[in-house]
């Protein structure tokens, strides 16, 4: 009885653990798309001359690591 405990104390471990590596794998796929398409936005914007609104990077940042979560959380499913 012991053996089985112990083997299924392992398991949920190793789910945990794997569940918190695949978070923190969709947070490097989402935010850094996010950071560098929005920053390059707002840098090509500045150069332009019309540099866009807070409020407008914000919303395009957001729309962009919502997306790039959404195909992350989508491929990281397929692979359990």
């Amino acid at each position: 009885m012991q053996i089985a405990a112990n083997a299924k104390a392992i398991t949920r471990r190793d789910a945990q653990d794997e569940a918190s590596y695949q978070f923190a794998g969709l947070l490097i796929v989402s935010l850094f798309p996010a950071l560098f398409w929005t920053a390059l936005i707002a840098g090509i914007g500045a150069a332009v001359g019309h540099s866009p609104s807070a409020v407008s990077l914000m919303t395009i940042g957001t729309a962009i690591a919502i997306f790039c979560a959404g195909v992350g959380q989508m491929l990281f499913s397929q692979k359990s």
